[in-house]
């Protein structure tokens, strides 16, 4: 019996040391599993608009193939009411009393070129049109935290707004219909915030037939426009066709040089010049009705929806708007109502905390804010150079700039994206992807 018992003593070591190694084995492969979750998590709550320093990778650029330009074409005589008319030269003035609001392409034009300033724009990257209503992604000063655009509208109470977006929405699965229901949904929540605004909605820019993101096409991107003119139409806003200027007459898709050939997407600094002569060009003034303008909020900044690894726009700090916050603190310390009081109770009711993720939208009703300008995007492709130094180089080199803010605006929006891609849904500048 004592035999027994002694040879079973090893035996019984080997199997407690194999239990161990057992829980061992399994203690590491659980960690190895939380992990992957966590990445996975962080992906993916990375990708929607209120995720501003989530970093996406541009990619690569595809030819686009069977396109007819002939097929979404707008009928201009039949909306001659509603699309802007050639004018005489407004002037700089006209582009000055003018706020424009959108994705990457509308943060181009004062974060890297000189076409507006922080007084007459904002931007965010990725950032899609269903996103508008709720997006808190513009810092006032006086504003304490970031606000919706509608209620930046009624703090800096402009004569007219002129709002791009679209890029970040694109994507194969968010119709027309759809999307212009969301964007309506965000002008008019500009409207109630600031009711005596003139509202022009402007055409989403047109793709180059090699761009970044195969969930961007030129034939939705006509399809979106032509929705939009029939929307503007129907809510007697008015609406910039300048998609008109940007395009080739020839292939229907962006000039030459009139898009970043290393995403297809974001305007060049020769299309910006295009463009402003065209909105200088086909202007629409008519009588100041806003009641008196007082205190005036400063935009200081502003938050994108994805920032690219390789950014397309510069920084979205400037000494220029830290001097303006210096200025205003004293006289401007509290948030400013304007004085039609039943449009700023109700833009009190405009979300400044939700939007949509770009994951989100793209399970919603796309799959894409950019890129704008999306890309969509999303947006966002900030750096973090803070000087009018770094603002002139990057003007210098936007040639070399790339990734595609559709594509994540096209994701985000209801598209990913921005310009974006922009929105939600998230620029997709403004899906995808300004975009």
């Amino acid at each position: 019996m004592a035999g027994k018992t002694k040879n079973s003593e090893p035996k019984m070591r080997l199997d407690l040391r194999a239990k161990m190694y057992i829980v061992l084995g399994v203690c590491s492969l659980m960690l190895l599993v939380s992990v992957g979750i966590a990445f996975l998590l962080v992906g993916g709550f990375g990708s929607g608009d209120a995720a501003s320093d989530s970093a996406v990778e541009p990619e690569s650029v595809i030819t686009e193939s069977g396109y007819n330009k002939e097929e979404n074409t707008i009928d201009t005589a039949a909306f001659s009411s509603t699309i802007l008319p050639e004018s005489s030269d407004a002037g700089q003035t006209y582009v000055d009393e003018t706020l424009f609001l959108g994705d990457s392409n509308t943060a181009r034009m004062y974060r890297m070129f000189d076409y507006c300033t922080y007084d007459n724009a904002i931007g965010s990257v990725g950032m899609s049109a269903k996103s508008l209503a709720t997006y808190a992604c513009v810092e006032l000063n006086n504003s304490g935290t970031y606000v919706t655009m509608a209620k930046a509208v009624a703090g800096m109470q402009p004569k007219r707004v002129i709002i791009t977006f679209g890029t970040n929405d694109l994507s194969p699965s968010y119709k027309a219909a759809d999307f212009v229901k969301n964007y309506q949904t965000g002008i008019e929540s500009i409207v109630e915030a600031y009711p005596s605004v003139d509202v022009i909605i402007n055409a989403i820019p047109p793709l180059g037939q090699q761009h970044s993101n195969q969930s961007l096409t030129q034939t939705q991107v006509d399809e979106y426009n032509k929705a939009l003119v029939e929307m503007c139409e129907q809510k007697g806003w008015k609406f910039l066709n300048s998609a008109e200027v940007l395009k080739d007459s020839a292939t229907g898709y962006a000039k030459s040089g009139y898009v970043e050939s290393s995403d297809g997407i974001h305007l060049t600094s020769a299309a910006m010049e295009a463009l402003f002569t065209y909105v200088r060009t086909h202007s629409y003034i008519i009588d100041d009705d806003r009641p008196t303008v007082t205190k005036v909020a400063k935009h200081t900044g502003e938050k994108d929806v994805v920032t690219y690894t390789t950014p397309v726009v510069t920084s979205t700090e400037t000494s220029e708007a830290e001097s303006e916050i210096e200025a205003e603190s004293e006289s401007n310390s509290t948030w400013y109502e304007p004085a039609s009081s039943t449009a700023a109770s109700s833009s009190e009711t405009v979300s400044s905390s939700s939007s949509e993720t770009i994951s989100e939208s793209t399970s919603s009703s796309s799959s894409s804010e950019s890129t704008v300008d999306s890309a969509s995007s999303s947006s966002s492709e900030v750096t973090s150079s803070s000087t009018s130094d770094s603002t002139s180089s990057s003007e210098s080199t936007s040639e070399s700039v790339v990734s595609s803010e559709a594509t994540v605006d096209s994701g985000s929006t209801d598209g990913t994206g921005e310009e974006t891609n922009e929105e939600p849904n998230t620029e997709q500048l403004e899906p995808t992807t300004v975009e």
